[in-house]
């Protein structure tokens, strides 16, 4: 019964990361290749006034699509798992470099000191969403910070995967000796001491007269 529980697990993990990879990559084509005239059908996505907006779906849909499938490989064993977990780590890592890269581009496309067309449609984009540089810098960094993790946590993933690492039972392991034991009592209290239960007491006071019988 438990084999069949993770063969359907493996089963609905590895189709929703294939629907969810192909539909973010058609969606990426059509966002990129609106303005060249390239469709793949997704005509919905040219009536989303803010391409911030189309790429966010984008995200989305890939992060989705690449977290299914990376569960699904860490489900396998012995050599496809590893591989497996590999290849879809590069995978990650390859799609979410630009987006990484964007966000930090945009500061210097912002300050007027850089310009790429890509770049410049999101940074303009962001720009005219947020309106004061202070909101929309804001939204640089968080983006860059939101990058950063996207390319740490898969990474970080696969490698624990391979070196068979149980990462979250190490920190939630860290996290029980740090956290302090407000419920335990000193050793050296008193109160700590379990209290003698009447039977005890009448047992004990009971014993030196029954020795004393005994010695007559």
């Amino acid at each position: 019964m438990a084999v069949n529980k993770k063969r359907i697990l493996q089963g609905v993990l590895l189709t929703v990361g294939i629907i969810f990879n192909i539909w973010g990559i058609l969606t990426l084509i059509q966002t990129a290749g609106h303005d060249a005239g390239i469709s793949v059908g997704l005509t919905y996505m040219d009536g989303i006034p803010h391409i911030i907006h189309k790429y966010v779906i984008v995200v989305i849909m890939m992060m989705i699509g690449i977290l299914s499938l990376s569960n699904w490989a860490a489900q396998l064993e012995g050599k496809k798992k590893n591989v497996l977990s590999i290849v879809f780590c590069a995978y990650s890592t390859i799609l979410t470099i630009p987006l990484f890269l964007t966000f930090v581009l945009c500061f210097f496309v912002a300050s007027g000191v850089f310009s790429w067309d890509m770049v410049d449609m999101i940074c303009f984009d962001l720009i005219d969403i947020f309106g004061t540089p202070g909101a929309y810098y804001t939204i640089f960094a968080l983006g860059t910070l939101m990058g950063a993790v996207f390319l740490a946590v898969p990474i970080i993933s696969t490698y624990c995967t391979v070196k068979n690492i149980d990462l979250l039972g190490i920190i939630l392991t860290k996290l029980k000796i740090k956290k302090p034991a407000g419920g335990e009592q000193p050793k050296d209290d008193p109160s700590a001491q379990p209290k003698a239960s009447a039977e005890d007491e009448t047992s004990s006071a009971k014993q030196p007269e029954d020795k004393k019988d005994g010695d007559k």
